[in-house]
């Protein structure tokens, strides 16, 4: 798979609870600030940030779904494809062996760090942050993924 290069338009698909709907605000809020432009609609975006809840039935599977639809409809240049939310903190480790076109795995507490996260994606490596104690969250360069 090619190494996308520095995304300049995203689209946030939140999926779930009302919280998400929220969360996907924060984060669409934190990439304008970045510089990035939401897609307009029908456009294909350079990031796609997938958010999602735990809560949702079947949750996982809608979210591998996805993923595979996204990159079926791109010919060739599949853009920066992010799993968020709760369903990416209960099963990161996961989705990131089983669906290798996802580039970043990022936990609720960690949407703060989806600048440096995507500027890693974009070099190369895929990365996610994740919850790995009560309160220490940080991303983690996954090199055994890459």
């Amino acid at each position: 798979m090619d190494i996308p290069s520095a995304p300049r338009t995203y689209r946030v698909k939140s999926f779930g609870c009302q919280m998400n709907v929220y969360d996907g605000e924060r984060m669409a809020e934190l990439l304008t600030t970045q510089g990035m432009e939401a897609a307009a609609e029908g456009e294909d975006a350079d990031l796609v940030v997938l958010n999602t809840c735990h809560i949702r039935e079947k949750a996982a599977e809608k979210v591998y779904s996805d993923i595979g639809r996204i990159v079926k409809e791109r010919d060739g240049a599949a853009p920066l494809i992010a799993v968020a939310g709760c369903v990416a903190q209960a099963e990161g480790e996961e989705i990131m062996k089983r669906a290798r076109d996802v580039r970043m795995v990022v936990g609720p507490q960690a949407y703060h760090r989806l600048p440096d996260m995507i500027a890693r994606a974009s070099a190369g490596p895929r990365s996610f942050g994740l919850a790995i104690g009560p309160s220490a969250y940080h991303p983690i360069a996954c090199a055994s993924f890459a």
